[in-house]
């Protein structure tokens, strides 16, 4: 096989001196343990158990390729192997069983049976001077395992794993391969002493004919006993020792077994029924018990009193040892059926009547053993009424077993989904199923959950975007493509922020770290973000981040950001705004903005020492234009002065209108003395100008009343107030009508 430098192996032993491992089998570890105990259960033979047992422990425990080796008096002699369907291996295995035969010494299975442990590989080399190491990197595999199958410090053979990902071996894994050890050798010599048995009963069926077995004889007068040396062998005896007489047989035969052999001598002196059959033990030599299969004739003169008894013996030791292993590994496959944690239940196969039914399938029913027992699966709702049990009998006649069945019935009274696996057994003299009842009830409706939820997640209106660690996107949803205008292929493994929000420009990276803190501390985060779409048009959005924990270390491990475009609603809001602070004609500030920034302008001013100046501007002759030219001249000819006062003031100045001709000029912040006076004297120079309307030029006047913060008052509407007064003065001194404006 596979050869290593010896740095590289890492050695297990599995001996009766071998340390216990205290680690136990994971889980699945036990399954399989079960599994493998089934199997060996329902094997036909020899090589089909070993060829179901590989594939069983390579499949469930992640190898790729398995190999099995049976021990003979010459070595180590191929079995069978299984591979994975897509693993070219016939060049590999060839190679193998040439090398084992060739060079066995430099052989991996050879070592592992000569240690008595099981000896790991976990990284093989490409080593290209050694064969069979360049087949197993052909066809890719890295990983190697050598399991010898031993009962006590005896081996009956080696199981080769081998894995094309590097592998490594666990305590739990150990302790895993060492009960495999144990389950898989007991099962060999059970077979092999099938086969002994099978081969001394036909011998001994000859000897029988021939010789009528090992003979012995017993004179009752003298006690003296008569044998041959075939007897001497039976009794574990050289055949320079013989038996004398019926005391040397009592210092052979056990003391606890010695009223077995006086209950023999009695019974055979009764006329009625002289002949006893029964089984004691003789100590051997070596401190070893040997089992005796003695019949025992008494012989009788003409008077029917008891002369000698007769006999025949067979050493049933064999037998014996066989039958205790059978037990013991009905036993093991009683725990493990009892105890396995998969509902099972063992039922006749044609009928579908229950024999056996272990502890976790009885909790699922929700009844106690004598009430399944006896019924028909059918019966016991476990198979629908209506549906045909034929088919499936079927498929396992055919192959020995089915797996993975699926099926919709009925467990204590609620529809449940099960998935069954069945394997034709011998039970009680009867052929019979095992079979597996799998609830997957739960994973049906998670399944199904999930997938409502990911339709909920296709059709939502939202964009949502599911993030790893570091905030690099592995989902989105189609309303996202719609939102931002990236395709899937596009946004994958983009960090979202970089994508849409800071390609927006309007956000620093003080934005983005509060974020990620209020996430990180409080679990979520949700504002307005700018973004910018695939096609360079920057959009408002709403968005909330989200954080998902591990269940147990309670660490990120994922982020989720549900956002929308909220375009519209800026613009509604800005609509809103426009029409609660702007005037609808002219489109300047109205009287609520005035005042509300006059009251900023004042306190500012009062905080800092400062004056504030408010320009009452009221036009001159706007009622006569209204008179002359129509309302909508009027309108138009607001429109023109207010787009000329704009021009007059500052960024910072505030211009609104109250009403009809009046506006208002705020200037928070008048530093030279004359300062409203020369916005004043701007304004009426900017109103001079003939306006033109409907292509008639018109032309007006303004007068303007100026109030200051703090001289003439000290709140708006004070400051109003006077500058209304001050704005009377100047038409009275001008003698203009106040009304005809």
């Amino acid at each position: 096989m596979v050869n290593a430098r010896p740095d590289q192996f890492e050695t297990y032993p599995l001996g009766l001196s071998a340390v216990q491992v205290n680690e136990p089998p994971s889980t699945q570890g036990l399954q399989l343990l079960y599994d493998v105990v089934q199997t060996l259960a329902g094997a036909r033979s020899l090589r089909d158990g070993l060829r179901n047992i590989i594939e069983r422990i390579a499949r469930v425990d992640g190898w790729d390729l398995g190999i099995a080796w049976l021990n003979t008096p010459t070595g180590l002699k191929f079995q069978d192997a299984w591979n994975k369907s897509q693993l070219n291996a016939d060049t590999f295995l060839e190679t193998m069983r040439r090398w084992q035969q060739k060079k066995p010494a430099e052989c991996l299975s050879s070592m592992a049976a000569n240690q008595h442990a099981l000896v790991f590989i976990p990284m093989l080399e490409a080593d290209t001077g050694h064969e069979c190491n360049r087949h197993a990197r052909d066809i890719g595999l890295v990983s190697a395992l050598g399991l010898p199958l031993m009962v006590g410090n005896t081996l009956y053979g080696v199981i080769e794993l081998f894995s094309r990902t590097s592998r490594e071996c666990l305590p739990d894994t150990l302790g895993l391969f060492r009960a495999l050890s144990a389950d898989i050798a007991g099962f060999i010599e059970a077979r092999q002493l099938e086969q002994q048995l099978h081969d001394n009963n036909a011998k001994l069926a000859e000897a029988h004919r021939i010789a009528r077995m090992a003979y012995w004889e017993m004179n009752l007068q003298t006690l003296q006993l008569h044998g041959n040396e075939d007897t001497a062998m039976v009794l574990g005896l050289t055949p320079d020792r013989q038996l004398r007489d019926l005391h040397d047989l009592y210092a052979l035969v056990l003391p606890e077994d010695h009223p077995k052999l006086q209950a023999m001598i009695a019974g055979a002196q009764q006329l009625e029924h002289p002949i006893v059959n029964i089984e004691h033990r003789v100590r051997n030599a070596d401190g070893t018990d040997r089992h005796i299969l003695v019949q025992a004739q008494g012989r009788f003169d003409i008077n029917g009193k008891p002369v000698r008894i007769t006999g025949t013996i067979q050493d049933i030791t064999e037998q014996k040892r066989a039958a205790a292993r059978a037990l013991q590994s009905e036993h093991r496959w009683e725990i493990a059926f009892r105890n396995s944690p998969v509902a099972s239940l063992i039922t006749e196969l044609e009928s579908g009547l229950c024999l056996d039914a272990n502890d976790e399938m009885l909790r699922c029913l929700g009844k106690p053993s004598e009430d399944v027992i006896g019924k028909t699966t059918t019966e016991l709702q476990l198979w629908p009424p209506g549906r045909s049990r034929q088919t499936l009998i079927d498929q396992v006649k055919e192959n020995g077993r089915v797996r993975d069945f699926e099926l919709t019935t009925h467990l204590a009274g609620k529809e449940a989904h099960l998935l069954i696996n069945l394997e034709i057994i011998d039970f009680a003299d009867r052929v019979c199923l095992l079979g597996q009842w799998i609830n997957v009830t739960r994973q049906k409706q998670l399944e199904e959950r999930l997938r409502l939820a990911a339709a909920a997640l296709e059709y939502a209106g939202d964009a949502l975007v599911l993030m790893d660690q570091r905030g690099n996107i592995i989902s989105i949803n189609p309303a996202f493509t719609q939102v931002t205008g990236y395709t899937e292929e596009q946004a994958l493994g983009e960090w979202f922020f970089g994508l849409v929000h800071k390609a927006s420009g309007r956000h620093d990276k003080s934005f983005f770290r509060q974020a990620v803190n209020s996430v990180e501390s409080e679990g979520t985060w949700k504002g307005e973000a700018w973004g910018r779409r695939a096609d360079g048009v920057v959009i408002p959005t709403f968005l909330t981040l989200s954080a998902i924990r591990h269940p147990t270390s309670n660490n990120v491990t994922h982020y989720v950001g549900v956002f929308s475009d909220i375009s519209r609603q800026k613009e509604y809001e800005a609509r809103l705004q426009q029409m609660a602070w702007y005037d609808d004609l002219t489109g300047v500030a109205n009287r609520s903005l005035l005042i509300e920034r006059g009251n900023r302008a004042l306190l500012n001013a009062e905080r800092h020492d400062t004056v504030v100046a408010l320009l009452f501007v009221d036009l001159d002759r706007f009622k006569a234009v209204n008179d002359t030219y129509g309302h909508a001249a009027g309108d138009e000819l607001l429109r023109q002065v207010a787009e000329r006062l704009c021009i007059c003031v500052r960024a910072s100045d505030t211009l609104a209108r109250l009403g009809g001709d009046e506006f208002i000029v705020l200037l928070p912040e008048v530093t030279e003395e004359n300062g409203a006076n020369v916005v004043a004297d701007k304004i009426q120079r900017a109103l001079s100008d003939p306006f033109l309307i409907d292509g008639h030029h018109v032309g007006i006047g303004a007068s303007i009343g100026i109030a200051h913060y703090p001289q003439d008052g000290l709140d708006m509407p004070t400051l109003l107030q006077q500058a209304d007064e001050g704005l009377y003065r100047v038409k009275r001194a001008l003698r203009v009508d106040p009304d005809v404006t």
